[in-house]
């Protein structure tokens, strides 16, 4: 019976997301009598309690670099971002966590640092935290400025089996480079699935050899916090492709399918329209990483170039969730018209398909989508009928 009612609810969710699609209406028909309201709100949601679509954004204040990751007990996903304007002076907290039970309605839980957990290597800078479950605890790794005026990679462990906290620094930056103008930021982690073994990314740059942005890679120890061996370079963006990236590869995210590994990266300038999300592949871990012909994910130019209002500029910084099949992008944008004003960088998230091989994902959606577990459902109920006697 319970399984019943789970496909049942599942299949009529379904069909009631995709009345909310095609009419546009702001509430939906479902089962008999029961209505469900927009999918911006927190009770649009199935028997289950989850979302059947959405529409970007999905948090819409200042919510930047996210970073997601799904939650080792199955409850649902979590969510931190950059704290753009917390400083130690200040006595701020920072990077903000968000919960959420089906990737679409979030709500704040926690921060990773308070100001009496603040590390004491660091001052400001607070960016591009990601929160991951490595090897049976969560840590986060974030990029601060410390004392010494340099930005560098540290990371957080938590103390409990609680994702959202408390969080404790390891006491130093794990990545401090030495011959860097910008310093160390954007850390990524990445356990390979075919060897096991974990990984630390991030993006550093070389002025003096010319290569303003550089995506690094080193293995970690079992414990996260260690890094074990010497930096290779997966991935240098410089004059050759300056049209492209605009002397700029940041934001790295790693996925891994069908024998490909595929490196998720952030190009031109967050404050600006044409940054972007694009990609690169290779067979192995460490390389060489060949780069797509096309980004991932852009403004829409068709009709940002009219003077017409496309919703969400300069779409970027992603992280790349697995729901089933199926991968989701999620990332921040500006507000067209608002770019570097309030609210900030919102966040979104839009699907990942595939074309001839690549991930693509086009221009930021603005109108009604499905939502993720809800396709997930929907698989899972045809699966169901199709080997059902």
């Amino acid at each position: 019976m319970v399984w019943t009612s789970f496909l049942l609810n599942g299949i009529l969710s379904m069909i009631d997301m995709k009345q909310h699609i095609i009419t546009g209406t702001q509430n939906a028909n479902c089962c008999g009598k029961r209505r469900l309201k927009s999918a911006r709100s927190f009770e649009a949601a199935d028997t289950f309690n989850w979302a059947v679509s959405y529409t970007n954004p999905l948090i819409a204040s200042n919510t930047p670099d996210p970073g997601v990751t799904k939650l080792k007990d199955g409850s649902g996903w979590a969510a931190v971002a950059t704290s753009d304007f917390a400083t130690r002076a200040h006595n701020s907290s920072a990077f903000p966590m968000y919960f959420s039970p089906d990737m679409v309605r979030w709500e704040l839980q926690s921060w990773v640092f308070t100001p009496d957990t603040w590390p004491s290597w660091a001052e400001d800078s607070m960016w591009a935290p990601e929160l991951h479950n490595v090897n049976g605890r969560y840590i986060v790794y974030f990029t601060a400025r410390g004392s010494n005026g340099q930005l560098s990679c540290g990371a957080a462990v938590a103390q409990t089996s609680d994702p959202f906290g408390p969080y404790l620094d390891i006491g130093k930056p794990l990545v401090q480079p030495t011959d860097s103008l910008g310093g160390a930021i954007d850390p990524h982690y990445f356990k390979d699935p075919v060897t096991g073994k974990d990984y630390l990314l991030w993006k550093e740059d070389k002025p003096m050899t010319l290569e303003p942005s550089i995506i690094y890679l080193s293995e970690l120890s079992t414990s996260g916090v260690f890094i074990k061996s010497k930096p290779i370079v997966l991935l240098s963006s410089n004059v050759q492709n300056i049209l492209e990236e605009r002397l700029i590869a940041e934001a790295p995210w790693m996925m891994f399918s069908r024998g490909y590994y595929y490196l998720f990266y952030s190009s031109a300038w967050t404050t600006e329209a044409k940054y972007h999300i694009r990609v690169a592949v290779s067979k192995k871990v460490t390389g060489p990483f060949s780069r797509g012909h096309m980004p991932v994910l852009t403004t829409d130019w068709g009709r940002y170039d009219k003077g017409l209002n496309c919703t969400f500029v300069g779409p970027g910084h992603g992280s790349v969730v697995e729901i089933g099949s199926e991968w989701w992008l999620v990332y921040h944008a500006w507000l067209f018209g608002r770019m570097n004003e309030s609210p900030g960088r919102v966040m979104m998230m839009d699907k990942v398909r595939w074309e001839d091989g690549w991930p693509v994902v086009g221009v930021p959606s603005d109108s009604p989508r499905t939502a993720p577990v809800s396709e997930l459902t929907f698989h899972w109920a045809k699966q169901f009928i199709e080997n059902s006697p």
